[in-house]
């Protein structure tokens, strides 16, 4: 198994950082643009340095600020360019990270690898994802929205094995793969598999949209509709491979077998989560209960 980055060994089982979205049979300019599901594809964010556009990872919008992405996704200063990490949901606007909660973010648990990081403002037009609060996630479609590398243009389509690109092929993309196994380790994790069980590989019953994790997909969000409501079940963390992905069949033995991508389970933290993130509707409502005491002051000294 080939490793993305050194930090991989906070990872599960030694598995490493995740990255981009890799599709089976579509290239690099395909799904760019909200799939018009539901899927809360607005509410995802790359993290990046604005002098040399580096995405670093990517993150989920929680609300008020605050935003959920992989604990090993470097969150700060760039000592070489002296500027500092930002947040963009669209590629336009920016949005800088609050150095003071915490230390660029606090880590969800103790060896669990998601932080949640805030802004300075909240942006504008975007809004929260539900977070999933049990675990009922489903052996179904799931979408997966990023910001990680594509494939290598020169991989043929509906090839076994692709290669990822250089980093110009970072794009924000959505695909499609669904929750195959579950577990715990450092932390309760879901997992996906690149490929499909049986005698020989097919894209899972999954079509074109096929797809896998890659570099900069870390702390990419992955969503499933479950009794018509779009939950955050999962936030990347790592795949098998480094470089490529390997799209196979579900069988350990086989020389081809599909990569694995691995997901902190939303449904195990939700309550460290939220713990960290104050509710929107607390928000709301001291804000009333603010502005009705203001009003109230101010008709009592006319």
């Amino acid at each position: 198994m080939r490793r993305l980055f050194l930090t991989a060994a906070l990872l599960l089982a030694a598995h490493l950082p995740a990255s981009a979205i890799v599709f089976w049979n579509l290239g690099n300019d395909a799904n760019q643009a909200d799939p018009g599901t539901g899927v809360p594809w607005a509410s995802v964010a790359k993290i990046y340095d604005p002098l040399n556009n580096a995405i670093s990872g990517s993150a989920v919008y929680l609300g008020n600020g605050y935003l959920l992405t992989a604990n090993h996704v470097y969150v700060g200063p760039n000592f070489d360019t002296n500027d500092y990490s930002q947040v963009s949901f669209d590629n336009i606007n920016s949005y800088l990270i609050d150095p003071n909660f915490g230390n660029y973010g606090i880590q969800v648990a103790p060896g669990v690898d998601m932080k949640v990081i805030k802004l300075t403002l909240n942006p504008a037009g975007v809004n929260a994802v539900t977070l999933l609060t049990s675990p009922i996630e489903q052996v179904a479609p799931a979408t997966l929205v990023g910001w990680g590398k594509g494939r290598d243009p020169s991989i043929p389509l509906a090839s076994t094995n692709v290669t990822w690109g250089t980093d110009a092929t970072a794009e924000k993309r959505w695909g499609l793969n669904e929750p195959k196994f579950s577990g715990s380790g450092p932390y309760d994790y879901l997992g996906t598999i690149a490929g499909a069980s049986g005698p020989s590989f097919a894209p899972g019953g999954l079509g074109d949209a096929e797809a896998s994790v890659a570099l900069y997909d870390s702390g990419s969000g992955l969503f499933q509709e479950i009794a018509d409501t779009w939950y955050l079940i999962g936030i990347t963390t790592s795949t098998d491979d480094g470089g490529s992905t390997d799209f196979g069949i579900d069988d350990i033995t086989s020389p081809e077998r599909g990569d694995r991508d691995y997901f902190a389970r939303i449904s195990s933290y939700h309550e460290e989560i939220t713990a960290l993130v104050p509710e929107p509707s607390t928000i709301s409502l001291l804000a009333m209960a603010g502005a009705a005491l203001a009003a109230i002051t101010l008709r009592r000294r006319r």
